[in-house]
């Protein structure tokens, strides 16, 4: 309408692909995982209209790529990772500072399950989203803190989120700025100076996987940025490095060393940055997305 436009003569056309449409609730077994924005309430007035052209709508990502290839799109185009549609607002978790108390009985025995494993562990006072039981769920992140130990680290966070359903999914210090483990949450909102931020954090994290070679063996790596602040009062970071054929499942990507110190180094160059963590979390239960 604001561009004048007659919708009986233009159609839109858009590059949903078959799990945006499941993971909306668009089949009849299917749980609501997420609300799509190729799926919000006037993009199905106009489908029920006939007025939506969705070429990809049946096919997988994995099938998307060999689609493109076999069309002659540059390689570089078909194998970019995903981009939320939203942009990195979505990545920059937001808080108006009211945080949960504690549940004493849960800390225990989170410090109880992450021991078993040689980890200290703590629950990060944040909420993010996640899919547990085929379900969307809204959860509180795990913190573990020790050696960097691949399927240790799998084990722990399988072991955590299977038997603590308020935690949904669990991350690995990477960078402790302070050397202790207090956190806490502060107002932060989508500002022009926190995705500023979060821009030239995201730029670092591709260099580095790009510079290792591990771009394309990455699936998808969001950055996030928490509301959550260290003891020096810096921002809390969260680097989401992912492998999957089809993002309907996904699993946490084992990240080199030599990109793992690019990031830390380069990183400790922005002002407001402090801890950097891993998501240490499949999918199920953690999405790829935060939010």
């Amino acid at each position: 309408e604001n561009l004048g436009l007659n919708e009986n003569e233009w159609l839109f056309a858009q590059g949903t692909i078959y799990p945006d449409t499941i993971e909306s609730a668009g089949t009849k077994l299917a749980s609501r995982i997420k609300t799509h924005h190729n799926r919000v309430d006037i993009i199905l007035e106009l489908i029920k209209k006939g007025l939506v052209v969705e070429p990809l709508a049946s096919l997988y990502k994995d099938e998307v790529r060999e689609l493109g290839e076999s069309l002659g799109i540059p390689h570089k185009l078909v194998w970019r990772h995903p981009f939320p549609g939203p942009g990195l607002g979505v990545r920059c978790l937001c808080s108006d500072e009211n945080e949960e108390e504690k549940n004493e009985k849960q800390e225990e025995k989170l410090s109880e399950i992450s021991a078993k494993f040689g980890f200290e562990a703590i629950r990060l006072p944040i909420r993010s989203v996640g899919v547990q039981g085929d379900s969307r769920t809204y959860a509180h992140p795990a913190a573990v803190f020790g050696n960097y130990n691949y399927f240790n680290l799998e084990n722990v966070s399988t072991a955590i989120t299977n038997q603590i359903k308020s935690i949904n999914r669990v991350v690995f210090s990477l960078s402790n700025q302070c050397g202790d483990k207090k956190y806490r949450l502060v107002e932060g909102y989508c500002t022009k100076n926190r995705l500023e931020k979060l821009r030239e954090i995201d730029k670092i994290v591709n260099d580095a996987i790009i510079s290792a070679g591990e771009y394309e063996k990455i699936w998808q790596m969001p950055v996030v940025l928490l509301p959550i602040v260290n003891s020096k009062g810096n921002e809390t970071i969260v680097l989401r490095p992912i492998v999957s054929n089809e993002a309907m499942t996904a699993r946490f990507y084992d990240l080199s060393q030599a990109a793992v110190s690019e990031i830390i180094e380069n990183s400790r160059k922005i002002q407001g940055i402090g801890d950097i963590f891993i998501d240490i979390s499949h999918k199920p239960p953690g999405t790829i997305e935060w939010e």
